[in-house]
């Protein structure tokens, strides 16, 4: 069973490219951070630049290279690994049928860089928090037959052409570029929590399968213990020890997740929404809802609708 692609079929996201920069000389620029549910992403095409995210060590990237932020983190970008106080770059933004086409005018720009989102919505939060803050796509990470270059560049060839339906293909190929990366630390990371983790591991996965297929039933540790043909004190520990948290505690934050999407979808009422991640009391529903996401249902569909969100 291809359970990366089965968890990624839980979860729909919408894939845009909405920048392309091309600058040069000495800068620096502050990305902020994402609405949560919406991953970042930079294609870099030609050129060299480097990132800075808080906590983490500067990351050098390549033309060839990609990188992810699953959840959206505020970042910097600089020229050069020396350049994190340099100005911001002299740019400006040209009009374009695609996306926003930043550039400083210079005919052959020291960086050509295509940036965008994956939008999976507020049901992917616990998903996303899952994975680490960063992930690197190295162009030369291998991919049959030479994959990643040919897929940028048919990137950048959708934008430069602007033909008819461009914006959707783009689309399409940015959430491609997600997954390969994910994918890449999928196969090469010994440390994978979460949804992830457990899925990862054979013993533990058809317990993970229904934590996010049958949220709607009430699905006792006890029974998730016997899918997994385990003892529940085995089954607790090792539970923690690949997700780095407890079962009724994941389950609880899928749950809510799951219940935060429905609700900005604004087609059911609170009662259904409850009854689909389990709650056989409306009540019940909106205590949990309102414990574990700071707002009751209706005022988080109502603030969810306000323009921005």
């Amino acid at each position: 069973m291809d359970t990366l692609s089965a968890l990624l079929d839980a979860y729909p996201a919408r894939g845009n490219l909405d920048v392309q920069c091309q600058w040069s000389g000495r800068w620096a620029h502050l990305h902020r951070a994402e609405e949560p549910g919406s991953v970042r992403f930079h294609a870099i095409v030609q050129g060299r630049v480097h990132l800075q995210l808080a906590g983490e060590p500067a990351l050098a990237l390549s033309a060839g290279d990609v990188v992810v932020l699953p959840c959206g983190d505020e970042h910097r970008l600089a020229a050069r690994s020396d350049d994190w106080d340099a100005p911001p770059p002299r740019q400006t933004e040209r009009s374009h049928a695609v996306l926003q086409w930043r550039t400083d005018g210079d005919v052959e720009p020291g960086l050509d860089m295509l940036c965008g989102r994956i939008d999976f919505g507020a049901g992917a939060v616990t998903l996303l928090a899952a994975l680490p803050r960063l992930l690197c796509l190295p162009g030369t990470a291998g991919l049959p037959p030479a994959a990643l270059a040919p897929l940028v560049a048919l990137m950048r060839a959708e934008v430069q052409a602007a033909a008819p339906g461009a914006r959707s293909v783009v689309g399409q190929l940015s959430s491609a570029l997600f997954v390969l990366a994910l994918r890449h630390w999928w196969q090469q990371s010994d440390a994978v929590h979460g949804v992830f983790g457990l899925l990862r591991e054979p013993r533990l996965r058809p317990a993970a399968i229904a934590m996010l297929s049958r949220q709607h039933e009430p699905l006792a540790i006890e029974d998730l213990a016997a899918s997994c043909h385990m003892s529940r004190a085995s089954f607790l520990r090792l539970f923690q020890r690949v997700s780095d948290t407890s079962p009724a505690r994941l389950l609880t934050q899928l749950r809510m997740d799951s219940a935060a999407a429905r609700l900005r979808r604004g087609r059911e009422n609170v009662g259904s929404v409850g009854a689909a991640v389990g709650f056989q009391s409306e009540s019940a529903f909106i205590r949990a809802f309102a414990r574990h996401k700071g707002l009751s249902p209706a005022a988080y569909r109502r603030a969810a609708s306000m323009p921005g969100h």
